[in-house]
């Protein structure tokens, strides 16, 4: 390496720096948000905030101070146990872009456990090298979150309740691509919490409807062989109301808005999962106002 490649590395590196410590010092500065509790702690088995679509961008600091004001809004949470990210967390996959958002997560540290999807917009957006995006992706997992994956696709149990995370295997935009192994990896997973009759939750950044060709059919028969599951996914953009809330080929799904810019909607909705003996509860949030919002909860039984 010549002395110019040196030159301009440390350069680069310092631009970097400097530009992480601009962006990260207004999170330092900001208050918790509105506090918010379980319906009933005494009998609550576990709980997370999700949200969707942050869209974090290098040129628009307008997404740095939402993203920020979002993660206070859901640390606020007394009772719960993690927080998801559901996917396209930043515009374009770039390097700075995700060391804005991990780096922000890790720092706030919204949920005691931090759980992040990988969307399209993380893998470039339809642009780029799809090995180069999914490498960034599990590094920043394991970095960041503690997260110790080894491929866009895993789970993490939580006070017995299963997390699975599902992730599109190309570039593509608007199809949902999964893998054969993919498949078999996550009817393996539903196996195993089907013995243990546990309550489960699959999150993917698409829709169940958006998996390529005629693999949607077979995804949404593979799910509704199991009980006790909901199917969060965000990627639709559409303003949280009761439509979001919905059932594709038998399969319970929630549909989460992009939630950290003005577009037909004010920033700020997500929604906070309960879980009981009996029922999952499923609570409309705006974590920037500190809000319920209204007309927005839902009961799924257990059985």
């Amino acid at each position: 390496m010549d002395l110019s490649t040196v030159v301009l590395f440390i350069k680069q590196l310092f631009a970097t720096f400097m530009t992480m410590i601009m962006m990260i010092l207004p999170i330092a500065d900001k208050p918790v948000g509105t506090p918010y509790k379980a319906e009933n702690p005494e009998e609550l088995i576990m709980s997370f905030s999700a949200v969707s679509d942050t869209h974090v961008e290098t040129n628009n600091p307008d997404s740095y101070s939402a993203f920020s004001d979002l993660l206070y809004g859901i640390k606020a949470g007394v009772n719960h146990d993690a927080a998801v990210f559901l996917g396209d967390n930043v515009m374009n996959g770039q390097v700075l872009e995700n060391m804005f958002f991990y780096t922000a997560v890790s720092a706030v540290r919204p949920g005691k456990i931090n759980l992040v999807a990988a969307g399209n917009h993380d893998f470039g957006n339809g642009e780029g090298d799809y090995d180069s995006f999914r490498k960034n992706y599990i590094n920043n997992n394991r970095f960041y979150l503690w997260n110790n994956i080894d491929k866009p696709y895993y789970y993490k149990v939580i006070n017995d309740c299963y997390m699975i995370f599902l992730a599109s295997e190309d570039l593509s935009v608007n199809d949902f691509v999964m893998s054969d192994e993919q498949f078999i990896w996550l009817e393996s997973v539903l196996d195993k919490a089907s013995s243990e009759n546990a309550t489960v939750f699959v999150f993917n950044h698409h829709p169940v409807y958006l998996l390529r060709a005629d693999d949607s059919s077979a995804l949404a028969k593979l799910l509704c062989k199991y009980d006790n599951l909901l199917y969060i996914h965000g990627h639709i953009h559409d303003y949280l109301d009761t439509n979001n809330f919905y059932e594709w080929g038998d399969v319970d799904s929630i549909n989460l808005p992009r939630s950290t810019e003005i577009v037909d909607y004010e920033p700020g909705d997500g929604i906070v999962v309960e879980v009981y003996e009996n029922e999952i509860l499923v609570r409309g949030r705006d974590f920037i106002t500190g809000e319920w919002i209204d007309g927005l909860e839902y009961r799924y039984p257990l059985g």
